[in-house]
């Protein structure tokens, strides 16, 4: 089977609608028959005949789906990293900064926050005001790993949260950098360890942030997203940089993962 969706997405050139690919799979009885990759490519026609001149998937790079991607013609579009540092006493005050579950009334400021957070960056951050309202409609445990930041009893920015996989933190979508770090402070406050822990960074502003905090900044992890032309006026070796990738401006958040 595979899964196709088309999405909006930003590139240097400005926001164009590319394809999408999840759920690919074939049951393990017919690996390394050429199920998948022809129903892909039966996908990939689909998709062109829509006018549709990119497709994208994200995976990882330690599965065995990811050499059928690369035999694709996929290319990665740039390495995410992961962030950790060492807490204990001395940590910065916070007064005045708090962290809050998320409900279903924050989703509009989510989507604002966001917005103003992404702005001059390429790759998935054009995300449909609709996006996380139908999964927040779907999963009922959307809402257990989100986060608001507030500051004086306005929301500021929001977050995500794992403590049960030893994740601080991720996708810190806080526009100020004063807030930022007071967020950071909260949640490193919350580890359970002596260790604050970050993944899914894929920005330079968002490794800069974070290294500015004394985060060590490590990478790449095995996730990735990966993107191939549909068209002939297109090659792949061109897709990095058009996502912004070279230029340190590709962003991709677990929120839009796919």
């Amino acid at each position: 089977q595979v899964v196709p969706m088309k999405m909006a997405v930003r590139l240097i050139s400005g926001v164009e609608e590319v394809g999408g690919l999840q759920g690919v799979c074939s049951h393990p009885s017919v690996w390394g028959q050429g199920y998948a990759r022809r129903l892909v490519e039966h996908v990939h026609d689909r998709f062109r005949e829509l006018g549709l001149r990119i497709s994208t998937l994200t995976t990882s790079r330690n599965i065995r789906g990811y050499s059928v991607y690369r035999a694709l013609g996929y290319v990665d579009l740039a390495p995410f990293y992961r962030g950790s540092r060492q807490v204990g006493p001395g940590r910065p005050r916070t007064e005045g900064t708090r962290i809050r579950a998320a409900t279903t009334r924050d989703l509009p400021t989510i989507q604002r926050l966001f917005g103003t957070y992404v702005r001059g960056l390429c790759g998935w951050t054009v995300r449909h005001p609709e996006a996380l309202p139908a999964r927040a409609a779907w999963y009922p445990k959307f809402f257990a790993r989100y986060r608001i930041v507030v500051r004086d009893g306005t929301a500021v920015g929001y977050l995500r949260t794992s403590p049960d996989e030893d994740l601080t933190f991720e996708e810190m979508i806080v526009p100020s950098m004063g807030d930022f770090r007071r967020a950071v402070a909260v949640m490193e406050a919350r580890a359970s360890g002596k260790m604050a822990t970050t993944t899914w960074i894929s920005c330079r502003k968002d490794r800069q942030r974070l290294r500015a905090l004394g985060y060590d900044v490590d990478g790449p992890i095995g996730d990735t997203t990966m993107a191939v032309p549909l068209s002939r006026k297109l090659r792949a070796r061109e897709l990095p940089s058009l996502f912004g990738a070279t230029t340190g401006r590709f962003a991709h958040y677990p929120s839009d993962d796919f």
